[in-house]
């Protein structure tokens, strides 16, 4: 998984990429820790260049919501494959994230 900091739907947001695996685990927190969730608590992210999900990082998406939840935001989620808006919505996270 890479990411980087850049303007997603005309926000700040985050653009995810490649394989995104349990190996990602430090990298996936590095990320959180950049990011200022009080002052954006609604995280616009970029999926379209994901190509592969498992479950780990499923479970950091979750992570993700919980630290959004608790600022008073939500993940906005674009781009994303069909194969893993399936993925997401199969670990219920639809109920976190806006899927555009």
């Amino acid at each position: 998984m890479e990411y980087a900091f850049t303007t997603v739907g005309g926000c700040d947001g985050i653009l995810l990429s490649g394989r995104c695996t349990y190996e990602d685990g430090t990298r996936f927190h590095d990320m959180l820790r950049d990011w200022d969730f009080a002052a954006r608590p609604v995280v616009p992210i970029d999926l379209r260049f994901v190509t592969f999900i498992d479950s780990a990082a499923i479970g950091m998406m979750f992570i993700l919501a919980n630290r959004c939840r608790e600022a008073g935001g939500h993940i906005v989620a674009s781009g994303a494959a069909p194969h893993i808006i399936r993925a997401l919505r199969r670990a219920t996270l639809d109920r976190y994230i806006e899927f555009r």
